[in-house]
């Protein structure tokens, strides 16, 4: 296809923005013009390409299936062509430019925030996206592209992916603060209820894994999948949790939670960052990589 086949960029990224939005005027708004020029634009690419990318009812608009077909595959392409050329202007061979990162939500709450300040105050040129997505979509992503680097937990080693260990947690017992048991000793608990996370994690499958290799049955009486839900109904003296030691860190420090090892219940979470080895590193990027590789250390 010759340049002048394609529609302006300018009118791609409009239908991009509209279709996000879900407005012509929030979409004009965001991209600094008029509602009337904005709607100029679509007009001029829905005659560039011969079909309607919107239908309009009343106030509302919603993309016609050739929309979303050009949403779906236009959108990654904008976006990567956006990246590079942010990284081409930013510097040649300079920690610049964008970097998509994604990351499972326990890790960027408990973990990202300060690897991430310090890597932004040395790299003040880079423009950083974090994404949080699911342990199980987050391969997905780097594999098209969606994200540059991914940080997770994972059980398999993804295929046609590149892992890089980066650091273990282990998972901790946690109780409340007033609880007057003080064994370290998974055994001394079999009577306890216990809140845990829900069955379809990862975390929760190595679990499950390890007491049944320790002929272990725990008595579970709430389930959920988010740490800082568990954390909240051990506090309020509902249960005892079993949860990776970064998640209840800071409540430990505080005195708010009480947590420690257990001597006959050795789990370790590896967290590793996931990378796509047909694709060349930015400088941005590899300085990323760096920071996560020395909180690891």
């Amino acid at each position: 296809m010759f340049p002048g086949h394609l529609p302006p960029t300018e009118q791609l990224i409009g239908a991009l923005t509209i279709a996000r939005l879900g407005s012509f005027t929030r979409a004009a708004q965001e991209l600094g013009l008029s509602q009337p020029a904005l709607s100029r634009q679509i007009m001029n690419l829905e005659k560039h390409l011969g079909v309607r990318v919107f239908d309009r009812v009343g106030r509302s608009v919603r993309l016609t299936s050739a929309g979303e077909e050009l949403v779906a595959r236009i959108g990654p392409l904008l976006e990567e062509l956006s990246r590079v050329t942010v990284n081409l202007a930013a510097a040649g061979g300079s920690a610049a430019g964008r970097v998509r990162l994604g990351a499972s939500e326990s890790v960027a709450v408990h973990v990202l925030p300060s690897i991430l300040r310090s890597y932004l105050q040395n790299h003040r040129r880079v423009d950083l996206r974090l994404i949080c997505a699911t342990t199980e979509r987050l391969p997905e992503m780097v594999a098209s592209g969606e994200v540059d680097v991914a940080v997770t937990s994972i059980e398999y080693e993804p295929p046609g992916l590149q892992i890089k260990q980066l650091w273990d947690e282990e998972l901790v017992l946690v109780l409340p603060m007033g609880h007057k048991a003080r064994s370290r000793s998974v055994l001394s608990y079999k009577s306890e209820d216990f809140i845990l996370l829900s069955p379809g994690t990862i975390t929760r499958r190595l679990l499950d894994r390890a007491l049944v290799e320790a002929n272990v049955e725990l008595k579970v009486v709430l389930e959920h999948s988010s740490p800082e839900v568990i954390k909240a109904m051990v506090f309020a003296g509902l249960g005892l949790a079993i949860l990776p030691e970064p998640t209840v860190r800071r409540e430990t420090r505080r005195g708010e939670l009480a947590a420690w090892p257990l001597t006959d219940l050795r789990v370790i979470r590896p967290i590793v960052a996931i990378t796509d080895p047909r694709r060349q590193p930015w400088p941005a990027e590899m300085a990323l990589m760096d920071a996560l590789e020395k909180y690891g250390r």
